[in-house]
């Protein structure tokens, strides 16, 4: 069986892997500078400067997950590890009693001032330095408008995950022990 032919065109599927290509490679690199250059990854250090463009207000978490597009669960996970670190403080909101406030630390703010430069210079190097302005603006006009229309759409941080049925459970417990499927 051989790989089903996508039902999109050759250049649309080239810019995809352009874009989706270009995408990973800058965020590893950014990702290993980060973890080298500061101890946070690249997805902490994201949630770490939204929390810091807050300033002494700090933000609350479900405006993080929506900014980063990550879910509520994941931010949750990931502010825990910061807040171990002494980077962040979690708090409850005082005109909501449902949601969180992220405030970053003076140990978070410090983390920052160290790691943006680095950051800056990476992704300055390996995209901004690559393109002229034009065309720093053209993809930039094009993405905005594609990122504005995505944006209406649900929030991520408002999904919930499916629940699976008693059976397929039942299913899935009876594979991973090893039990082989009664066909008729």
């Amino acid at each position: 069986m051989g790989i089903p032919e996508p039902s999109i065109s050759a250049d649309e599927m080239r810019a995809w892997a352009a874009l989706f290509e270009t995408s990973n490679i800058v965020q590893y690199a950014a990702d290993r500078n980060l973890r080298d250059s500061v101890g946070l990854t690249l997805a902490q250090f994201e949630i770490l400067l939204r929390i810091g463009e807050a300033g002494t207000e700090g933000r609350r978490m479900t405006d993080i997950a929506d900014s980063l597009t990550v879910s509520r669960s994941g931010l949750t996970y990931q502010v825990g590890q910061l807040e171990r670190k002494d980077l962040v403080l979690r708090q409850p909101a005082p005109d909501d009693d449902r949601s969180v406030i992220a405030h970053i630390t003076p140990a978070g703010l410090d983390l920052l001032r160290e790691g943006i430069p680095g950051y800056v210079d990476l992704v300055r190097e390996m995209l901004f330095d690559r393109l002229s302005h034009a065309d720093l603006m053209t993809v930039t006009e094009i993405l905005d408008d594609v990122r504005r229309q995505l944006k209406e759409q649900p929030k991520r941080s408002t999904y919930r995950r499916a629940r699976r049925s008693v059976a397929q459970a039942g299913a899935d417990a009876g594979a991973a022990a090893g039990a082989v499927p009664i066909t008729e």
